[in-house]
């Protein structure tokens, strides 16, 4: 199997050269350290089977690259930002491996590849890592009502909000109960696909939005379900954010 290394950092690009000959059987066609460079090449030559591609580039990133092609090759993204992981779920990414690599991680990319590769599902260990990777966000809530306790996972949460410094869940069925967490914990713990912050008092759930409309001040009023007891308003300066949100 043939590969390019997409690298900015020289001794970095060197060292991952070193670690796919001594644990693999995949052979480096050639090694860019640029955007610009990857891209001229990839348009003048047939495209290998598997990009080992950095994300900050000097002058760019590497999802420029991938959004020249035409076809995504697989990809083993290398960097050592955590940050873009569900951006490169866009793209057929194979694994995503924080820099500096190690051999065993390499070589764990490289059997993911192989059964990609044997199986000709890409989708299969797609969901395999976006399942590893939401494992991050908060699943259940524990819940105290009276002297007991009860768990609430989050598909049966609509949304979150706060009144008077205390934060409340709401169920699906309707019934408000009181979490532990501010709206600033929940806004790190919870899936950014399906929950946003739209103002400084709820988290709202992309699933249980049942309308939308323009409001004066330049601002947006949505409809919730279950109903909610206020008027719910986008802030104004959230107003670009949450349509980015809903428009992916």
């Amino acid at each position: 199997m043939n590969a390019l290394i997409i690298e900015d950092e020289k001794l970095t690009a060197d060292r991952l050269n070193k670690l796919i000959q001594e644990h693999t059987s995949i052979s480096v066609v050639e090694t860019f350290y640029s955007v610009k460079s990857a891209i001229q090449w990839l348009h003048k030559n047939e495209c290998p089977e598997l990009l080992f591609l950095d994300i900050q580039l000097g002058d760019g990133t590497g999802f420029d690259v991938l959004d020249s092609l035409k076809s995504y090759p697989q990809v083993i993204f290398t960097t050592a930002f955590d940050k873009y992981v569900l951006d490169a779920f866009k793209y057929n990414s194979v694994d995503y491996l924080l820099k500096p690599v190690k051999g065993e991680e390499l070589i764990s990319a490289i059997e993911k590849l192989r059964k990609v590769r044997s199986q000709g599902d890409i989708d299969t260990i797609m969901s395999n890592l976006k399942s590893q990777l939401q494992g991050e966000y908060k699943k259940k809530f524990l819940i105290k009502t009276g002297q007991k306790f009860k768990s609430v996972p989050v598909e049966e949460i609509a949304y979150f909000y706060s009144e008077s410094s205390t934060s409340y869940l709401r169920t699906l069925t309707g019934e408000s109960l009181i979490i532990d967490h501010s709206l600033d914990d929940l806004q790190k713990a919870l899936n950014p696909d399906r929950y946003f912050r739209i103002n400084r008092h709820m988290l709202v759930c992309d699933d249980h939005i049942i309308s939308i409309d323009s409001y004066f001040n330049n601002r947006l009023l949505i409809s919730l379900k279950p109903e909610f007891s206020e008027q719910v308003i986008v802030s104004r300066e959230k107003v670009r954010a949450f349509k980015d949100w809903l428009d992916r």
